[in-house]
């Protein structure tokens, strides 16, 4: 017997004694896994693609499936190595040890970090087997993934809790009619930290403020290192951090503006580095870039691109300026929400007019503007109102749209100007919508 099987069979036999964890929060997906299809688990690190696999696993035990077919193998394990005997020894290794080689359920952890994985699994796509592979990766991506495994996929990106999901994991039980109950200022309670510390789960569970703040840190240098750091073989990983908490800092990126600023720090990076960095950091989930609106893919290519983070509360962790401020923590919270929703068909930009004035954001679908959202912490203030209003009006005549929303924290109301309608929703309503 190879090293390798014997290795497996250890890793497989331990996870079977330790089980499915007992306190498994339920998640908001619906994972259905079938034959012949690869089911795909993505998103940034400590999203909780882990767990999730572990609630699929649940699921399909309770549903009938026997749970001696079930298999999980993390290949993050310190005992498994790069090596591509890893995935040509499982199936032979769980037949051994089980007895079993039909009607197989695999849950496969991490497995782009074997090599030829994919290779592996087109050549075992036609098997009984039902498929399920997680990874924090762009290869994982669903542009990727599918034309890698020639569309044989279903893809779900994994993202930081909702506020729904955040008020599970608080043990919180949301009633029919929140707005006109006392439970409302429970909900706002808890939107506070869901807004200052973020949705990842395990932030969730923290109870201390100092812990929360600590682990996100230890989060962000978890996916610099991890995931692009050691992946990307990076010559300048300090360049590299500096910039990530620089970008933090920042709502509209130039590359130019970034040069600039990292050379009065002392550090040197050329444009051509600072995008390829920054992309790096995209395909890690850890940013989102949104792009201009306009029909020109010149202007779109031109113009600086917003900056957004997976999580508002790794942003506060690393970030100086966006912890003093309300409005733009909240843009982030509504932006990660409004990506979560989007359609296949959806694209999320912003927009700016000739007098400089400015969307947040404004949702096209198939290439057509659809949508025009703002956000904006407290509205209250006359000169604010006017601001944010005049910025939403000029647009929806450019764009030719009748009806916009000003999200804010918890004001609402509805405004006529000019036959435009402009709706301000609380941002927990949106939330919870």
């Amino acid at each position: 017997m190879s090293s390798v099987r014997r290795t497996l069979k250890t890793i497989i036999n331990e996870w079977k004694e330790i089980g499915i964890p007992k306190d498994i929060l339920e998640r908001d997906y619906a994972i259905r896994p079938q034959k012949r299809k690869v089911t795909v688990l993505t998103g940034a690190r400590m999203t909780g693609k882990t767990y999730l696999m572990f609630q699929t696993m649940k699921r399909l035990i309770e549903s009938g499936v026997d749970e001696n077919r079930v298999f999980y193998i993390n290949f993050e394990d310190e005992r498994v190595y790069e090596n591509a005997e890893f995935l040509t020894e499982l199936l032979p290794a769980i037949r051994e040890e089980f007895g079993v080689s039909e009607n197989i359920y695999l849950f496969l952890d991490e497995i782009h970090l074997i090599p030829k994985w994919n290779l592996w699994l087109r050549r075992n796509l036609m098997r009984d087997l039902i498929i399920v592979i997680s990874g924090s990766t762009s290869e994982l991506m669903p542009d990727r993934i599918a034309s890698s495994l020639g569309g044989r996929t279903r893809t779900y990106i994994v993202y930081p809790l909702t506020f729904r999901e955040f008020l599970r994991f608080k043990r919180i039980k949301l009633e029919n009619n929140v707005e006109y109950s006392m439970r409302k200022y429970d909900i706002l309670y808890y939107l506070k930290e869901y807004m200052i510390f973020g949705g990842f789960p395990e932030i969730a569970r923290t109870q201390s403020r100092y812990e929360k703040i600590r682990e996100l840190q230890e989060y962000f240098l978890a996916i610099l290192h991890r995931d692009i750091i050691r992946r990307r073989n990076i010559d300048k990983p300090v360049e590299l951090e500096v910039l990530y908490k620089l970008l933090a800092d920042t709502t509209l990126f130039s590359a130019s503006k970034m040069e600039k600023t990292l050379r009065s720090l002392g550090y040197r990076l050329s444009k051509t580095t600072i995008l390829k960095y920054k992309d790096y950091g995209e395909k890690a989930y850890l940013i989102y870039q949104l792009e201009i609106f306009s029909t020109k893919i010149k202007d779109r290519l031109q113009y600086p691109r917003k900056v957004y983070f997976i999580d508002t509360g790794l942003r506060r962790a690393i970030s100086t300026a966006w912890s003093t401020s309300e409005t733009r923590i909240l843009e982030n919270l509504v932006f990660i929400e409004l990506q979560r929703r989007k359609k296949l068909t959806e694209r999320i930009a912003y927009w700016r007019g000739r007098s400089n004035l400015e969307v947040d954001f404004v949702i096209e679908e198939n290439l057509k503007p659809k949508r025009l959202i703002q956000v904006s912490y407290d509205p209250t203030s006359e000169e604010t109102r006017k601001r944010e209003e005049k910025a939403l009006i000029e647009a929806m005549k450019e764009l030719k749209i009748s009806t916009a929303q000003i999200i804010t924290w918890d004001y609402e109301e509805q405004r006529q100007i000019n036959n435009k309608k402009i709706v301000y929703m609380p941002v927990w309503k949106l939330l919870l919508s």
